[in-house]
């Protein structure tokens, strides 16, 4: 067992350092200082922390800052807020993307050119997605994560169905919302989130139209880094392009579950978390871009 771990240590370290030749070695400080923290060698077999359940708990609106909203369906749980508000370096990391994403980039290489429509979309226009379901098809999803620039400031948008019968109530207030944008962004959209919202739509007869421009980062990603990560998820993206890896962050296969007990006994403890590793992924996101963009 132990040689089978050096062994991966130095297969992880060889692909980092290939990483770093290919995209340029780039040192990102930690964002809000105990979620993410910079990536050490030695850190790199795992994508995340060992996941320690929280040690808070109680109702969900002591834990989480938000407020009842009403969609034309009925009620659900909207959490608002600016980037700023949630991480101290998001208002550099927002300046550097309007200016990457507004820059001149007439070299913007083949494999990268599924960025392209970000390029020519005024920052108002853009929409990030991010959803977290009960499952893997046409199963209630929860929390719909929605990232965007309005007035200047960076805007993490969460809306969060506190039961499953809040669950239409989210999704129409989600196609009202969206009809705002032009260009959507996301990773695995294609494959997964919008396919998905859409089968929900479907099943409570709401009518869906999407952004007309949608980018998706995983396909954006498969072509400009190819083999030289071991895999293209998000957090092994962190890991090998921006440089950091998550701390503590809850795993996605324990995600539905969180939900279900939260449904059932009303703690929130684990939701927090799960609402905050959307918006980590929203986040994550949003840099990816500017770090294809930029040549870094």
């Amino acid at each position: 067992m132990d040689k089978r771990k050096s062994d991966l240590r130095e297969e992880l370290e060889a692909l980092k350092k290939k990483a770093e030749n290919a995209f340029g070695g780039r040192s990102i400080p930690s964002v809000g200082g105990d979620i993410f923290k910079p990536v050490m060698p030695e850190d790199i077999e795992q994508a995340v922390d060992e996941y320690v359940a929280p040690v808070a708990s109680g109702p969900l609106e002591k834990l989480v800052s938000g407020r009842v909203e009403q969609s034309g369906a009925g009620p659900f749980y909207r959490v608002l807020a600016g980037a700023g508000e949630i991480w101290e370096t998001a208002e550099n990391v927002h300046e550097e993307y309007l200016s990457t994403i507004a820059g001149s980039l007439p070299d913007i290489k083949p494999e990268l050119s599924g960025l392209i429509p970000v390029t020519q979309s005024r920052p108002e226009d853009i929409c990030y997605l991010d959803i977290e379901t009960t499952g893997l098809s046409n199963t209630p999803l929860f929390l719909i994560g929605l990232m965007y620039t309005k007035n200047g400031r960076l805007m993490i948008d969460q809306l969060f169905a506190r039961d499953y019968t809040e669950e239409r109530n989210v999704l129409v207030f989600l196609e009202t919302i969206l009809s705002g944008f032009k260009t959507l962004v996301t990773f695995n959209g294609i494959g997964f989130d919008i396919p998905f919202i859409a089968a929900r739509m479907s099943s409570g007869r709401i009518p869906f139209s999407p952004p007309p421009v949608h980018v998706d980062l995983l396909k954006v990603a498969r072509k400009g880094v190819g083999k030289r990560t071991p895999n293209h998820k998000l957090q092994t993206l962190e890991i090998f392009l921006l440089g950091r890896k998550r701390k503590g962050d809850i795993p996605g296969s324990r995600i539905p579950g969180a939900y279900r007990d939260f449904v059932r006994n009303g703690d929130a403890g684990n939701m927090a978390t799960v609402i905050h590793h959307n918006r980590l992924d929203l986040y994550s996101m949003l840099e990816l871009v500017t770090f294809f963009l930029s040549g870094r």
